[in-house]
């Protein structure tokens, strides 16, 4: 028997998401879903960051940005986009702490881990921007889960 060929899953009409990276061929998720609405801005900024970031973020719509971060989701799976934003909090607030008194202060692990993450402070702001206009729209009820 040949094996079925393996694709990304897209969200199904009940705005669940598996949290597997792969699905079947029919285009239907697996039996553990993920809602965008139960993720943190952070966590929604990891999935967008993971997807791809267009050269011009600022002319996505809501819905684009949706279809980031389902696509990140399933690129890296839950777990990941949890613990990479764990890393990403954990780095900044140890570069908090130690330039908050000292504004001389080197940084180097907080800054390599921002780097290894994200690639910049720049790609990682504009990732949280978008994580936080998902976040934003979704509790505002412009945009399904």
């Amino acid at each position: 028997m040949p094996a079925q060929p393996t694709v990304h899953p897209a969200p199904c009409a009940s705005g669940h998401f598996p949290t597997s990276a792969t699905t079947t061929t029919t285009g239907h998720p697996g039996p553990s879903p993920v809602r965008l609405d139960s993720l943190s801005y952070g966590e929604l900024a990891v999935a967008i960051h993971a997807a791809g970031i267009p050269a011009k973020p600022s002319s996505l719509t809501v819905e684009q940005i949706r279809a980031l971060a389902y696509a990140g989701i399933a690129q890296l799976g839950l777990a990941q986009a949890r613990h990479l934003n764990a890393e990403t909090r954990a780095a900044n607030i140890s570069y908090c702490d130690k330039t908050r008194s000292d504004p001389s202060a080197d940084a180097p692990d907080e800054i390599a881990t921002i780097r290894r993450i994200w690639g910049s402070s720049r790609r990682e702001q504009t990732a949280v921007n978008l994580g936080y206009r998902l976040q934003t729209a979704l509790i505002r009820g412009q945009v399904t889960v």
